[in-house]
C-alpha cells in the first residue's frame, strides 16, 4: 500500500498503470461474495469480543455481559476503547479521560445509550479519476461500517444500553454537489449498512437537514442568508483564481476582512485550495488517456508558464485551479456562516469522533486504520495478507492490483461499471479457464488492527 494521505504525496509524474490492469477484470460469483462478507463480519465480531475482554481486564472487572453500572467505570471503558490503536487517529492527548467522563457520565446516570456523533459518507471522490473509478461506495465504505459495528458490539458487552451512533452525512453541506449523486451514493451506503449488520445501530442524518432542525426554520434561513453574503464577500476578497501563491495572499486579505470569530477553527484559504486541487474534475483533451493526463497535470498543478509547458496543459491547470478556488470560497463561507449563528453550540450533548484531524474535546477516529486516507477518498482493496484497506486507484493500478466486480454487492454491471474492490495480482489464481480471486484471500479478509 502507498499509505499516502494525499495525491500530492505520490510521485504522480512517475506513475503509470500496469498495461492491461484495468482491462483484466475479475468477478465474484454469489458464493465468493458471500465468503467475503462472512469473513469480514466474523473477524470484526471476533475483534469486538477481544476488545471487550481486554477492556474488562484493564478495568479489573470480571462481571457478566453488560453489567458495568458505575458511571465512571462506563466512561473509562468507552474512553479505553476509543483510544486503542484499532480506532484512534492522532493524539490521545486531545481526548483525556476527564473529558470523556464529563461527556459520557450524563448518559449513564440515566441508563441511556451514549450518543456518539461522527461525520462521514459524503460522496465518492472520483472526479479526477485518480482516487476512485466511480461515484458509488465500494469495499472501503463497507469496511468503515464494520469498524463502527466493532465499536458498538464491544461497548454493549460492558454497558447494555450501548451506543447510539449518529453519522452526519456531510455531502453537499460545505461544498455544492449534485443531489442526485449524493443520494445515489447514500442509498448504496444504506444497503451496505444492512449487509454489515449495523442498520439498527447507526442513524444516518443528512447534515443540511440535521443542522436546519437544530436551528429551526428562522435560524436556518438566517444561516443561509449569512452564507450567501459571506460567499460574495469572500469571493471579492479572494479575487480571481491565479496561483497557490496568490491563494496565500488571498487568505491574508480574507483574514483581514472578516471578524476573527467567524474564522475560528476554519482552515486557511490557501490550505483549502491546495487540498481541493486534488479533488476537482480534471479536463482532458480528446484522445488523451484521462488518468495519465491527470497525473501529469497534478504532479505540478501550479506550473502555469514556461516554454516546455504545452498550452493545453496550462489551460487544464487553470481550469482545475479555478474549480478548486471557487469550491474553497464555498467551503470557507459555509464554515464562517456556521460560526456566525453558533451551530456548534446547538448540537445536543454527545461524544464527538474527529475523522479529519485531532482536535481538543473529540476523540480522533480512524475508519480503516493504516494511513489517514478516508474511505470515500480512495478505493477499497484487500492487501496481500487479506487486510481491508483504502488507497488511491492510480497507486493500486501502478502496483499491479486488479479490479474485482460483484453484481450481488455493488449492484453494478459486470463491465463498464465500478469495481467493488482491488486485489494484488499475486493473490489471484487461474482456474476453470479464467482468472479469479484466491479463495483463501476472501476467506481471511479482515479489518486492520491499527
Amino acid at each position: 500500500m502507498s499509505n499516502a494521505r494525499s495525491l500530492g504525496g505520490l510521485p504522480l509524474a512517475e506513475l503509470a498503470a500496469v498495461p492491461g490492469a484495468q482491462l483484466q477484470q475479475l468477478h465474484l460469483d454469489a458464493g465468493e461474495t458471500g465468503a467475503l462478507l462472512r469473513a469480514l463480519r466474523r473477524n470484526a465480531d471476533a475483534a469486538s469480543a477481544r476488545l471487550a475482554e481486554a477492556t474488562r481486564h484493564h478495568l479489573g472487572f470480571a462481571g457478566s455481559i453488560g453489567s458495568l453500572r458505575r458511571p465512571r467505570d462506563v466512561a473509562a471503558a468507552l474512553h479505553r476503547m476509543l483510544t486503542r490503536s484499532r480506532f484512534l487517529k492522532g493524539s490521545r492527548s486531545c481526548y483525556p479521560l476527564t473529558t470523556a467522563t464529563a461527556q459520557i457520565v450524563p448518559f449513564v446516570e440515566q441508563r441511556r445509550p451514549v450518543t456518539v456523533m461522527v461525520s462521514g459518507f459524503p460522496f465518492k471522490q472520483h472526479d479526477n479519476g485518480l482516487k476512485a473509478a466511480g461515484p458509488y461506495p465500494d469495499l472501503a465504505e463497507l469496511g468503515a461500517l464494520l469498524r463502527l459495528r466493532e465499536l458498538a458490539r464491544a461497548f454493549v458487552e460492558l454497558y447494555s444500553p450501548g451506543l447510539r451512533i449518529v453519522v452526519l452525512a456531510d455531502g453537499g453541506y460545505s461544498r455544492p454537489r449534485a443531489w442526485s449523486e449524493v443520494f445515489g451514493y447514500r442509498d448504496r451506503v444504506e444497503m451496505f449498512a444492512q449487509l454489515a449488520g449495523v442498520s439498527g445501530t447507526l442513524e444516518f442524518a443528512d447534515q443540511n437537514r440535521y443542522v436546519a432542525g437544530l436551528l429551526g426554520e428562522n435560524g436556518w434561513s438566517e444561516r443561509e442568508s449569512i452564507r450567501r453574503r459571506l460567499r460574495e464577500l469572500v469571493a471579492t476578497l479572494a479575487g480571481p483564481p491565479d496561483s497557490l501563491v496568490a491563494a496565500g495572499e488571498a487568505g491574508r486579505r480574507i483574514t483581514g476582512g472578516l471578524p476573527p470569530e467567524l474564522l475560528a477553527d476554519v482552515p486557511g484559504f490557501r490550505d483549502i485550495v491546495s487540498s481541493l486541487l486534488y479533488s476537482v474534475p480534471v479536463p482532458a483533451p480528446q484522445g488523451t488517456n484521462p488518468m495519465r493526463w491527470a497525473c501529469m497535470l497534478l504532479a505540478r498543478p501550479d506550473v502555469l508558464d514556461g516554454a516546455d509547458v504545452p498550452d493545453e496543459l496550462v489551460r487544464s491547470r487553470r481550469a482545475v485551479l479555478g474549480s478548486a478556488w471557487r469550491s474553497a470560497v464555498d467551503h470557507l463561507a459555509a464554515s464562517a456562516a456556521d460560526n456566525a449563528v453558533g451551530v456548534a453550540a446547538r448540537y445536543p450533548h454527545h461524544v464527538r469522533l474527529a475523522t479529519v484531524a485531532s482536535r481538543r474535546g473529540a476523540s480522533g477516529f480512524s475508519y480503516l486504520g493504516g494511513s489517514a486516507l478516508l474511505p470515500w477518498h480512495g478505493t477499497g482493496c484487500l492487501d496481500g495478507r487479506g487486510r481491508l484497506c483504502a488507497d488511491f486507484l492510480v497507486s493500486l493500478l501502478d502496483r499491479g492490483f486488479l479490479p474485482v466486480y460483484s453484481l450481488e454487492l455493488s449492484g453494478l454491471g459486470a463491465t463498464g461499471g465500478q469495481p467493488l474492490l482491488m486485489v494484488p495480482f499475486a493473490r489471484t489464481v487461474f482456474a476453470d479457464g479464467h482468472r479469479k480471486v484466491d479463495p483463501e484471500l476472501l476467506a481471511t479478509a479482515r479489518l486492520r488492527s491499527r
